[in-house]
């Protein structure tokens, strides 16, 4: 709970030199050509994509190597940095979301068939015991395995969004509801509506990530806004990174603290930095990033059956734990990322053909 209010503290003594300099910084905007796409949000997932994977290795050494101080507090770091992919995933999941002809067309084809069908081959692969009121609750709760509670939970934020989308897109409003969903993010994240929920929704609880939806809504909503001042910007982001990376390291090494998905400020603090930074990278970077990033639903969904069977070895046998780490990651990016490619040709193959016969 404290480490929620030190965030929130930090924001604030950021709003502050803000205000102080009179810098108007605005949010992202969607569009950085009117008509175009900006595809520093499909970026910003293979960022987020690449950070839930490093979390669940973190698990991985872990269970093999729990004694080596230093190799875990390593990967503890790794996965605490990466806490803001989640959020991160939801954000910018709402920007671009409409109420439109097709809308449970599109989540159904494009998410909730990839979801259970992985979910069956999952259950059937993990558990010993096969029942089907068990298979149930594991697939409505994502509990097949541990990354998989992040399906349901957009599930609910899609129905939230069709059912009150006239609301939550009128601009009049939604500065009155960006702030009442941090209020109520808050009143979340420090507990109390613990004991309101049942137990078994906690994980998937949409008031844990509330405010990061509505402000995904927000900012699809926003407009670009030019000649903006960048010189103290960065040297406000500057300054935070530099306490956030002490924190982190004093969390990680001192403290062991696995933190939340869910804490308000870090993501949000994240995301602004990367979308200030990206147009830094190099294109080889970028490109390969963004390419993560398309292939994210193949790789969320199937990382987890890579990681499992991966239990079976000791991650030192990739040569120790340096390359093992890195070995790990490799796995756990690229297989999922050659399956889609398989997928993805065999299709074409098929259409090919099938356009060729009906010809």
């Amino acid at each position: 709970m404290e480490w929620e209010l030190l965030g929130i503290i930090l924001a604030g003594l950021g709003a502050l030199y803000l205000w102080v300099f009179q810098i108007p910084y605005s949010l992202p905007h969607p569009l950085a050509v009117t008509g175009k796409r900006e595809n520093r949000f499909d970026i910003l997932r293979g960022f987020a994509m690449v950070g839930i994977v490093l979390i669940h290795i973190h698990s991985y050494f872990q269970f093999f190597h729990p004694a080596d101080k230093l190799v875990i507090h390593t990967t503890l770091f790794f996965s605490n940095l990466s806490r803001f992919s989640v959020p991160l995933f939801i954000l910018t999941s709402a920007i671009f979301l409409r109420k439109k002809e097709g809308y449970w067309i599109s989540k159904i084809k494009n998410l909730l068939l990839p979801y259970t069908f992985a979910s069956m081959i999952g259950y059937l692969l993990k558990y010993n015991n096969y029942h089907v009121w068990e298979f149930i609750q594991f697939y409505c709760l994502g509990k097949v395995f541990a990354p998989f509670y992040f399906v349901p939970l957009l599930v609910q934020f899609y129905i939230l969004f069709y059912v009150f989308e006239k609301f939550l897109i009128n601009k009049t409003f939604i500065k009155l509801i960006l702030f009442l969903s941090f209020i109520i993010n808050l009143a979340s994240n420090l507990g109390f509506f613990d004991s309101i929920l049942p137990d078994e929704y906690h994980s998937i609880s949409i008031l844990n990530y509330l405010f990061f939806f509505i402000l995904g809504i927000k900012i699809g909503l926003s407009n670009e806004e030019k000649n903006k001042p960048k010189v103290k910007v960065s040297l406000l982001f500057g300054s935070l990174s530099l306490i956030l990376i002490f924190l982190l390291v004093l969390f990680s090494a001192v403290y062991s603290l696995d933190f939340k998905n869910h804490h308000l400020v870090y993501p949000i603090f994240f995301f602004f930095v990367i979308w200030e930074v990206l147009p830094k990278f190099g294109q080889t970077t970028i490109h390969w990033i963004s390419y993560i990033g398309n292939k994210s639903l193949f790789i969320f969904l199937l990382h987890p059956f890579v990681i499992h069977l991966m239990h079976s070895v000791d991650p030192y046998f990739f040569g120790g734990p340096f390359l093992g780490y890195l070995v790990t990651l490799i796995l756990n990016v690229g297989i999922p990322i050659l399956i889609a490619i398989t997928i993805q040709k065999g299709k074409s193959l098929y259409r090919l053909r099938h356009s060729g016969e009906l010809s």
